[in-house]
């Protein structure tokens, strides 16, 4: 294993990919907690998402559907909406944790990592790409909500 000192320029599109990946999780976060923000206010409360200590995703999304669900009674296509993205949200997640703490080195394409039975598993930058592309979108659907 070499340090991160080590690594090479060709590999600034891995790291600057990781750090997308991160920074766009944090982003998708943040618009699902200024959605949550939005709906509060709407409905009359003022209070603050997370005033004591940050709540989970499950717990965001579970909030979010609760207040959209007494939002739009007779009006299931949000529910659904939302339970779609829900959907999406675990998939980027799933793939979010094999990048964050089962990355094993780079490769030529990509990097390696080991997912949680150890096995080594290739990403190449594409998905990487597509994946917080994907975060992006989910992002921008969890706010059209």
């Amino acid at each position: 294993m070499k340090p991160v000192s080590g690594y090479a320029p060709e590999d600034a599109a891995l790291l600057c990919g990781v750090g997308r990946l991160v920074c766009a999780w944090t982003v998708l976060e943040q618009s699902l907690e200024a959605k949550i923000g939005q709906l509060r206010e709407a409905m009359g409360d003022i209070r603050t998402v997370g005033a004591r200590t940050r709540p989970t995703m499950a717990k965001l999304m579970t909030e979010l559907r609760t207040m959209v669900a007494m939002r739009d009674r007779r009006n299931a296509a949000a529910l659904t909406e939302i339970a779609d993205i829900e959907r999406d949200m675990q998939r980027i997640d799933r793939f979010r944790a094999l990048i964050i703490q089962g990355f094993h080195q780079p490769q030529p394409g990509g990097f390696t990592c080991r997912d949680h039975r150890n096995t080594h598993q290739f990403v190449t930058l594409e998905q990487l790409d597509r994946e917080i592309s994907a975060l992006e979108t989910v992002a921008e659907r969890l706010l059209a909500v």
